[in-house]
């Protein structure tokens, strides 16, 4: 068949990041005051996020002898976060824009001596109430006063449980979903549970949202009900009970009433697909020039329910094909397919039920008609069985990637960085690697990957000192940096990502 399921993620970062980044990705790049090394590769944000149109003050942990740090902040966000070192050693104030973008921002702290790992800062519109302990004991709940409202705490150590107290009436709905796992990758798999006053576990969650959890609760009585949170490792072990320490921060995103707190992520940037839409009337797609993206939302509303989109190309080229339904909390288990005009399947994923959120990759081989239809695999039907569907044509690229997103070096001898390369499509084509964003004190020569050489697969830049004109020792140098991949005829640059964040911030340390 043509079509098949990608072995891996794609890793490079498509070309809606462009001349805009490259510009700015050198914010924050000067060294700040110095800071004890083993407090910033140890450094966490909580709480893990805010309000728009607030300042919250964040403690890091660790004890600071010298302070304080500087601080580097994500710099494709436009406004930004105001980030800065407080009077107070250990503490960040963040400033956040009434018009801040929505969800994940990212942030590092660095100084001579260290940098901190890439850390993860969420931006909601809800109040945001930090955890206070002790709030283990069911018996001594924190009490949150009002809701809606974003909870933000960590699972400190092992055995830890945190409680926190709601008032509700009677018929009044609770949507409480946990942020863990997903954005902010803490390395757990988290239970969520409401119980009455009397210890009786009234709702219970584990995995709605991939390893997050997610309750919708109807308050059978007024009076006060208790939201507990624990977790368990993300890769299970041995261990007996649960699981915490430093990296198991947490978001509780807690809603009343009647809304639907998943549509966003089905919705985003999306089109809707009406009804009817199946193979003998699907809902045609009218591809647009320079537009290489399409999404769509929908839900299946009737038994063996199928939707189907019709797209026209005008040249063969390959498409990916992804249907997000388990990570958007959908209780759909997706069937894709793909079809030709005549609806002769060329390919299919999804029918073992052991993946998801489906994808297909493959070539259409020919100009003209196709067909993308989704169903569920065991025939269910209703609201929750929804779906988000992504069309994108892919062009035969060279991608990069490189292990870590922190280099170091030393500046008496040359710093390597190995970069691999994943050649799409059986793309042939020569590509540029480069290193951008060094200081004058470096220099680096881009690499050439030729395809069927030893540089097909990988290639090393090696980063050397500017000989001075004294022949003084080489300055030490920090500071965020990125590596462009520029396949031969394309007009755009990917940027390599690194495997340990997946994003192309990357940060630079040639230091004795």
């Amino acid at each position: 068949m043509p079509y098949h399921q990608p072995h891996h993620a794609r890793i490079g970062v498509g070309p809606w990041i462009g001349t805009k980044l490259l510009c700015l990705l050198a914010v924050g790049s000067g060294l700040g005051a110095q800071a004890l090394a083993q407090n910033l590769d140890a450094a966490r944000l909580l709480p893990s996020g805010s309000q728009r149109n607030s300042t919250v003050t964040i403690e890091l942990p660790g004890k600071f002898e010298k302070w304080p740090v500087a601080i580097w902040t994500e710099p494709t966000q436009t406004p930004p976060i105001q980030w800065a070192a407080s009077e107070t050693p250990g503490k960040l104030t963040a400033n956040i824009p009434a018009d801040a973008k929505l969800g994940l921002h990212w942030v590092r702290l660095h100084s001579p001596e260290s940098v901190s790992p890439l850390m993860r800062f969420l931006v909601s519109d809800l109040p945001g109430v930090l955890e206070t302990e002790p709030n283990d004991a069911f018996a001594k709940p924190q009490t949150i006063d009002s809701l809606p409202a974003d909870i933000y705490g960590l699972l400190q150590k092992s055995g830890d449980v945190d409680h926190y107290q709601v008032k509700l009436n009677k018929g009044q709905r609770l949507v409480a979903s946990v942020e863990a796992n997903r954005s902010l990758k803490s390395p757990m798999d988290a239970c969520l549970e409401i119980v009455d006053q009397r210890g009786n576990i009234l709702a219970q969650n584990l995995d709605s949202l991939g390893l997050d959890p997610r309750i919708v609760f109807i308050a059978p009585r007024d009076g006060l009900f208790s939201i507990r949170i624990y977790a368990f490792p993300e890769a299970p072990d041995s261990t007996i009970g649960y699981a915490g320490g430093d990296k198991y921060l947490y978001r509780i995103e807690c809603l009343i009433g009647d809304v639907d707190d998943l549509a966003a992520g089905f919705q985003s940037q999306a089109t809707p697909i009406g009804e009817p839409s199946q193979r003998d009337m699907p809902t045609a797609v009218p591809l647009v020039d320079n537009q290489s993206r399409y999404y769509f939302y929908g839900t299946l509303e009737s038994p063996r329910d199928e939707d189907v989109l019709q797209i026209e190309t005008i040249a063969p080229g390959f498409w990916k094909i992804s249907a997000m339904a388990e990570s958007l909390g959908s209780t759909l288990d997706p069937v894709i397919e793909v079809l030709d005009g005549a609806n002769k399947s060329l390919g299919k994923q999804g029918e073992s039920g052991e993946i998801k959120d489906p994808v297909l990759v493959g070539q259409m081989k020919t100009a003209g008609v196709y067909r993308i239809a989704l169903r569920d695999l065991h025939g269910r039907f209703g609201p929750s069985v929804r779906y988000r569907l992504e069309l994108e044509n892919e062009a035969p690229l060279v991608l990069g990637s490189l292990a870590n997103d922190i280099i170091q070096g030393k500046p008496d001898k040359p710093t390597e960085i190995e970069v691999t390369l994943e050649r799409t499509h059986g793309c042939i084509d020569e590509a540029t690697v480069r290193l951008v964003g060094l200081g004058p004190e470096y220099t680096c020569e881009p690499a050439i990957s030729k395809a069927k050489e030893e540089s097909e697969k990988k290639v090393v830049l090696k980063v050397t000192a500017t000989p001075k004109a004294d022949g003084s020792a080489a300055a030490a140098w920090a500071g965020p940096v990125w590596i462009e991949v520029e396949t031969q005829g394309r007009n755009e640059k990917q940027l390599a990502n690194a495997a340990s964040t997946k994003q192309p911030y990357l940060w630079l340390r040639i230091a004795p």
